[in-house]
């Protein structure tokens, strides 16, 4: 009985000194590869390759830890083979994920940190891993979208390029000069500091609505004053206009009445 104590004990601090191995050869390896490789990389690509080492060396330390124990690699692989089926499966979803995760790799239509729109979801990048990616929306919530459904999915990066265009709408009275209120709004936007002056601005007469002439104003910004920027010009306009008694107007309905003759 005391051998057989004696064995088991030794058995169990084998497995703990090949578990302390396996994390300190994966410590060593995450600073070689930070010094040597993922330094030179993107965030994307670190955390990747980090990973992808991280899992294989567990993996490895795994092996050996079920040799000491005395179950060999095969009997495990044997008995895995009872469950091929439901394995299959999950293996089947689970390796489309992982492959769909090296494409976004390779072709990089974001980065962490970036904002992105997609299936309806618009927010931050937090992380890029082997099986999907996570994002934090503005409204703060968190969302995990499986890989698969990010490589077939239609992105929008609001932070992909540094200047960005304010498409405004503004409607102004039929009874209104429109080339004075398209004057007034180009001074208005000569003189704000948000206005790129390259490549410039448009502005010009987009329609004849029901209750408004509308004018459309195209405007370059820097993206990281989103923001700030279309607020400032959004109440400049309306301000620039209102000094110069141009009225935008609100939808309004005609009503005629007719009245009819008695016999």
């Amino acid at each position: 009985m005391k051998e057989k104590l004696i064995f088991i004990g030794l058995k169990v601090l084998y497995v703990f000194i090949a578990w302390l191995v396996t994390l300190i050869v994966n410590k060593i390896f995450q600073k070689i590869l930070v010094k040597n490789v993922t330094k030179k990389s993107d965030i994307h690509t670190q955390k990747l390759v980090s990973k992808l080492t991280a899992y294989t060396i567990y993996l490895i330390g795994l092996v050996v830890i079920f040799s000491i124990i005395g179950i060999k690699p095969e009997t495990i692989i044997t008995s895995l083979g009872l469950f091929s089926v439901a394995i299959g499966f999950a293996a089947q979803t689970s390796l489309s994920n992982v492959i769909s995760g090296f494409f976004i790799l390779f072709e990089k239509p974001f980065k962490i940190g970036d904002a992105i729109e997609i299936n309806g979801y618009v927010g931050e990048v937090l992380s890029i891993d082997l099986m999907s990616i996570t994002m934090r929306t503005f409204d703060n919530v968190l969302v995990r979208i499986p890989n698969e459904t990010v490589l077939k999915a239609s992105i929008k990066n609001y932070t992909k390029f540094d200047v960005r265009r304010l498409d405004i709408t503004v409607g102004i009275s039929y009874d209104a000069d429109i080339e004075k209120a398209k004057a007034v709004i180009e001074r208005f936007l000569d003189s704000n500091p948000h206005v790129l002056k390259e490549p410039g601005y448009t502005v010009m007469t987009k329609e004849l609505a029901d209750s408004s002439v509308n004018l459309r104003i195209l405007v370059w910004i820097d993206r990281k004053e989103y923001f700030t920027a279309y607020d400032s010009i959004v109440t400049g306009i309306k301000e620039a206009l209102d000094r110069e008694g141009i009225e935008i107007p609100f939808p309004q309905v005609v009503v005629h009445i007719e009245n009819e003759k008695q016999d």
